[in-house]
């Protein structure tokens, strides 16, 4: 009541916050359209696992730093259900950072967005919620959009292509699971749910590192300034500025306002895949990008006006780093 108090008192104040808000969701957007091409940069000096590891304890300190007075106040609930999503966080991240290996950054970035049109079939199939007809339409225009990218060059679609979609599965899956858990039990904070979840990715891939891959000390010790920075861009702007981003944006506009300007993510993706990275787009392609982004935008227009307010101590919704 208070807020909506100030935004009648102060409509062009909120106005002015609103626009803010809505800017450095862009920038958002932005950061993590290029982080596609950027992991396949730092791919190159660097496995799959070491590279999670760097790049999440970079993350850390500022998430410490920024949220460190609800970190005092951390419960074992929190912890728990940090640690059930900083797995599946991991298996994201791990398929995506693997995945874009093997496919364009341009098809990756298109391809992990159909996890927003799989929420609506995930909630159905698991909690029985239905949504309007229009989203399911979108549901099957993103799927059909996920096979002409997959199929973009020949019948038989890209090894990259293939684990990309397993990424979009579990981070779809995720993002419903996280959604259910908001509107039950006591109010949890999403800044300490979030810093346990950076903390278990960190813990499992340094560990799956040190497990499976080889030479990894001595990797490390030879990546170069330019890396480096990659890595900390990845860690830094990539995963805690876009987080603390997007709980700021939400608490002022709605987190369905967040995710329809986030549905540009594959947009940039493809952008910096042609300027930075020298990536082309067929026809094909387009057409198949064109279908995953008008579907994720409907999907989160129509599912943000079905969404009940969740019972929270902050805002509910997915706290995806990016790439």
């Amino acid at each position: 009541m208070k807020q909506l108090d100030a935004r009648v008192a102060d409509p062009i104040d909120h106005q002015r916050r609103l626009l803010i808000s809505d800017l450095s969701i862009v920038l958002v957007a932005v950061i993590w359209g290029s982080t596609y091409v950027v992991m396949q940069v730092v791919g190159h000096s660097l496995p799959v696992m070491a590279f999670l590891a760097l790049r999440f304890l970079c993350s850390l300190p500022v998430i410490a730093v920024m949220g460190w007075r609800s970190l005092r106040t951390l419960t074992a609930h929190e912890v728990r259900s940090g640690a059930v999503f900083g797995t599946l966080l991991f298996g994201v991240l791990a398929c995506e950072t693997a995945g874009v290996r093997f496919t364009s950054a341009a098809n990756a970035g298109f391809l992990i967005t159909v996890s927003v049109v799989l929420i609506p079939l995930f909630e159905w199939v698991l909690f029985r919620r239905r949504y309007h007809a229009l989203v399911y339409v979108a549901t099957l225009c993103g799927l059909a959009g996920c096979g002409l990218l997959s199929l973009a060059h020949g019948f038989r679609p890209q090894l990259g292509d293939l684990i990309i979609l397993a990424a979009a599965l579990i981070r779809g899956f995720q993002i419903t699971l996280f959604g259910r858990g908001s509107t039950r039990g006591a109010p949890q904070s999403l800044v300490n749910i979030t810093f346990v979840e950076f903390v278990m990715v960190s813990l499992l891939a340094g560990l799956s590192s040190a497990a499976f891959e080889t030479g990894v000390p001595g990797r490390i010790a030879g990546l170069g300034g330019s890396t480096w920075l990659l890595i900390v861009y990845l860690g830094v702007l990539g995963t805690s500025f876009a987080f603390f981003a997007q709980l700021r944006s939400a608490r002022i506009g709605g987190s369905a306002r967040v995710g329809i300007i986030l549905s540009t993510e594959p947009v940039f993706a493809a952008v910096f895949a042609v300027l930075l990275a020298g990536e082309s787009l067929g026809p094909v392609q387009i057409a198949g990008g064109l279908l995953i982004v008008g579907a994720a935008f409907v999907g989160r227009l129509m599912t943000g006006r079905e969404a009940k307010p969740a019972r929270r101590a902050e805002v509910s919704g997915s706290t995806r780093p990016g790439g």
